[in-house]
C-alpha cells in the first residue's frame, strides 16, 4: 500500500492553469475520489499522478520516493480509462495478460494471476471471448482486471462509469469498493457524478478551475461545506445571501432579506462580517416538532410545491419573498397552501463568506 502525496503541483497548458498549486495527502489504502465539473483539472491531476503529464511546478511523492519526472512504466500504477481502451482483437484472457507479458512474466505465472483477477471480477468462464462479445459491465471489469493483474502499487480510475446506465453504474459502484476493500489497494478515483463520489470514497477533494476547494469524508464535504461552490455543488442546498448581525466565536446570527427572518447558525469562517451566505441542506428542515427548540431556529411558512419521489416528499415552503426546500417525511400528508413551521437545527445552518 502506498501514500501518495502532491505538493504545490501546477500545470499550465498555454495561457490556461489546468491544476493551480494542488496540495494532497493520500493515505496507503484509501479510496480517493477527485470530484469536479468537466475541465476543472481533476483528470489532469490523475495523469500527473500517472505520469503522463508533468507539472510545471511541484512534487509528486510515492510514500518518500519523488516520482515527479519518473516515466509511468518507471512508477508501476496501473490507469482505468473512459473507454476502458481494450484491444478489440484479443480475447479477454489475452488483453488481462498483455500488461503481464510486457513485463516480461513466465506464462506459467501470468496464467495462475490472470485466473485469479478473474474470480476476483467475477469473469470465470468469458476468458476466450472478445471484447464485442461482452456487455458494457463486463468489459469494464476486463479494464479493471487488466489494471489489477500488473499488482500496481497505485490503481487510478479516470472516468470509469461514465459509459454505464444507471443499474450497471449502481453495481460497478459496488464491485469497485468491494475488490479495493479486499485488496486494501490505494485508489484514486475521478468522476463529475457527486453520488458517485459519496457512495464509493473514503475521503473527496471538490476541485474547480484547477484548485482544490475542499478535502474530507462524504460526510463531511456534504454537511459542512466550506464554500459556496461546495455547498452548490454536492447535493441540493438552499442557499441566501444575508447580512450579519450578531456573533461569536463560534456562532452567528444573519438577516436573509429574502426571508424576512434572521438564522443562527456556525461561522465557518470566524472573521467574517458583513455581507455573508447561508446554506441550509433540505434534509435538516423539520416539520415535527423537536424536544429541544433551544438548538433550532423557527420559520412559518406555506406549502408551495411538493413531488413525492419515493422515499421522500420534496417540498418547496414559501418564506418571505423566496421559499426553503425541505425533504418530508413520504408518510405526511399535507395540501398545498397549508401554513408550516420549520424547524432548522443550529449546528446545521452554515454561515460562509459571499464568494
Amino acid at each position: 500500500m502506498t501514500r501518495v502525496k502532491l505538493v504545490n503541483v501546477t500545470k499550465v497548458y498555454g495561457s490556461v492553469i489546468a491544476v493551480d498549486h494542488a496540495n494532497l495527502d493520500i493515505e496507503s489504502g484509501e479510496l480517493f475520489t477527485l470530484l469536479g465539473p468537466s475541465g476543472c483539472g481533476k483528470t489532469t491531476t490523475l495523469r500527473i499522478i500517472a505520469g503522463f503529464e508533468v507539472p510545471e511546478e511541484g512534487q509528486v511523492f510515492f510514500d518518500y520516493e519523488d516520482v515527479t519526472f519518473k516515466k509511468p512504466y518507471e512508477r508501476n500504477t496501473a490507469m482505468v480509462f473512459q473507454n476502458y481502451a481494450l484491444w478489440p482483437h484479443m480475447t479477454v484472457y489475452d488483453n488481462i495478460a498483455y500488461g503481464l507479458r510486457i513485463r516480461k512474466v513466465p506464462e506459467l505465472e501470468i496464467r495462475k494471476r490472470v485466473k485469479q483477477v478473474l474470480e476476483l471480477v467475477k469473469l470465470e468462464g468469458l476468458e476466450n471471448r472478445y471484447p464485442l462479445q461482452l456487455s458494457g459491465g463486463q468489459q469494464q471489469r476486463v479494464a479493471l482486471a487488466r489494471a489489477l493483474v500488473v499488482e500496481p502499487r497505485v490503481l487510478l480510475l479516470d472516468e470509469p462509469l461514465s459509459n454505464l446506465d444507471a443499474k450497471l453504474r449502481i453495481e460497478m459502484r459496488e464491485e469497485i469498493k468491494r475488490i479495493q476493500r479486499k485488496l486494501g489497494i490505494t485508489t484514486i478515483y475521478v468522476t463529475h457524478d457527486q453520488l458517485e463520489a459519496m457512495s464509493i470514497s473514503d475521503r473527496v477533494a471538490i476541485m474547480n478551475q484547477g484548485k482544490i476547494l475542499q478535502v474530507g469524508t462524504p460526510r463531511d464535504v456534504y454537511f459542512y461545506p466550506r464554500s459556496i461552490f461546495v455547498a452548490g455543488f454536492i447535493g441540493r442546498s438552499n442557499i441566501y445571501e444575508g447580512r450579519l448581525v450578531e456573533k461569536n466565536k463560534v456562532y452567528g446570527k444573519v438577516y436573509i432579506d429574502a426571508l424576512k427572518t434572521e438564522l443562527e447558525g456556525v461561522l465557518v469562517e470566524p472573521d467574517v462580517k458583513g455581507k455573508v451566505a447561508v446554506v441550509i441542506r433540505p434534509e435538516v428542515v423539520l416539520v415535527e416538532k423537536p424536544s429541544d427548540l433551544k438548538r433550532y431556529n423557527t420559520v412559518k411558512g406555506i406549502l408551495d410545491f411538493q413531488m413525492f419521489v419515493g422515499e421522500k416528499i420534496e417540498a418547496r415552503i414559501k418564506v418571505g419573498e423566496t421559499s426553503i426546500i425541505a425533504h418530508l417525511p413520504n408518510t405526511i400528508n399535507v395540501s398545498l397552501g397549508t401554513e408550516m413551521i420549520l424547524y432548522i437545527d443550529k449546528e446545521h445552518v452554515r454561515i460562509l463568506p459571499p464568494k
